[in-house]
């Protein structure tokens, strides 16, 4: 379940981009020479933040030396800029007019800005047929797509197979990334659910915001959805929503999900439990699998055999899954010339002969649908992005979005606990990230 060694060596492939281009598609070749008409073109500096990862700061820095060569009146200062507090650093950066032109980091949490004029559309530079739509919808605000995906991850289900084997119940499990239904999945929970011995069949936690997605994705698989199509309300306590949490609720009251679930955390639940061989499935993704290699190959935890699989929903016809990961965007810094050669590089650093490059970095999974035969089908990565076509908007551009989250677990756990009906707690979450929505939308 690792990147392919075909994929580790691939060769690098060199692009072009020429000043003034502005056609959706990214060019398959690269002169080696500045064009004639970048060298006439007036001079300008563009300041790149980029995220904190190590092992992708080599290929930022070739991605840099490549567009410059090719237009010779750019230059580029990188700045690299952790994503702790990185809104504090953006706050300030608007606020002193010190903005950068480009930023490569963090999906999460830009978008807000979309809304704001703070962002520069980038559907005139994207090559759609190599994206999956839910993708790019994902990264989009009024239709316009503002963030360029590079690399990127979908949750699904994390799986351990070895207790799934000790069972006798591999087969009750979806193959090759099949979808399932919520009743195929509650007889594998219970096949594999064993409290005498510690290990439960489907790990659950609502203790904190950590891994809050997985509980829409959960209600996403009755029809549920968590945002109205506008994106201006919410709208979880549908009934479809109601059933999907009376459903969960009932597996807790089974005894198929740990003990104190009201208060459990998602570290606790992912890296603890789960990783000790305590429970069959829960929450995860890619971004979850170093620390599980790192345990085994420590001797921290008991190595088994992991994998990833779909979410299952009502009808075992569909899925549900969201993005995680980094992409690019240009700031509307107000200077023409600085936003039309923003724009371009954003092009350059997002061509399918750059996101190679840095599908070389063992933290990137590339975005691209062209570049999917990088990975072996059935690794993690492969699987991984099957997951891309499910993905939905978890809502990440809805005013005051941290808040919604942070006000989403307290009526969670009053729906555990009894303190409050699936439906009540459903109407109390709605009015408050309504209200919090209106208060981020002045």
């Amino acid at each position: 379940m690792r990147r392919s060694k075909t994929a580790l060596a691939a060769l690098l492939l060199s692009t072009s981009l020429a000043a003034g281009c502005t056609n959706g598609g990214s060019s398959s070749t690269q002169q080696s020479n500045p064009s004639n008409e970048a060298s006439k073109a007036k001079k300008v500096a563009l300041n790149w933040w980029v995220d904190s990862r190590d092992d992708i700061q080599a290929t930022y820095e070739e991605i840099k030396k490549d567009f410059v060569k090719a237009n010779s009146n750019v230059t580029i200062n990188i700045v690299k800029t952790p994503d702790d507090k990185i809104g504090e650093r953006i706050s300030i950066a608007i606020n002193t007019s010190e903005l950068p032109d480009v930023q490569q980091g963090a999906i999460g949490w830009p978008l807000t800005y979309a809304k704001k004029n703070l962002l520069l559309p980038l559907n005139d530079i994207v090559d759609k047929q190599d994206f999956e739509e839910s993708t790019l919808n994902s990264l989009s605000v009024d239709n316009k797509l503002y963030i360029f995906p590079n690399s990127i991850t979908s949750p699904g289900l994390l799986v351990n197979r070895d207790i799934f084997k000790a069972k006798g119940a591999l087969d009750l499990l979806p193959q090759n990334m099949s979808t399932w239904s919520y009743d195929k999945f509650l007889e594998a929970a219970k096949k594999v659910n064993d409290p005498a011995k510690g290990i439960y069949g489907f790990g659950v936690y609502a203790g904190d915001t950590g891994g809050d997605q997985g509980h829409h994705m959960f209600l996403w698989g009755f029809g549920a959805k968590t945002w109205s199509d506008d994106k201006t309300k919410a709208v979880l306590n549908s009934p479809e929503g109601v059933a999907g949490l009376e459903y969960l609720i009932k597996i807790i009251d089974e005894g198929i999900t740990p003990p104190g679930v009201a208060g459990l955390k998602a570290g606790s639940v992912i890296n603890e439990m789960f990783l000790q061989g305590k429970i069959g499935m829960t929450f995860g993704s890619l971004g979850n699998v170093s620390a599980f290699d790192k345990a085994f190959k420590e001797g921290s935890a008991p190595k088994f055999e992991y994998d990833l699989i779909p979410y299952p929903s009502k009808d075992g016809k569909t899925s549900n899954s969201i993005l995680f990961g980094n992409g690019t965007w240009a700031w509307n810094t107000k200077n023409e010339d600085k936003m039309k050669w923003s724009k371009e590089f954003v092009k350059f650093i997002n061509s399918k002969e750059s996101m190679e490059k840095m599908a070389k970095v063992p933290s990137v999974l590339a975005a691209r649908k062209s570049l999917s035969k990088m990975y072996q089908p059935d690794s993690i990565q492969g699987k991984t992005t099957k997951l891309f076509q499910y993905s939905s908007d978890i809502g990440l551009a809805i005013p005051g979005y941290a808040a919604t989250r942070n006000a989403f677990f307290p009526e969670l756990q009053a729906a555990i606990t009894k303190k409050k009906t699936a439906k009540q707690a459903l109407d109390d979450w709605v009015t408050k990230a309504n209200e919090i929505i209106t208060q981020n939308s002045k």
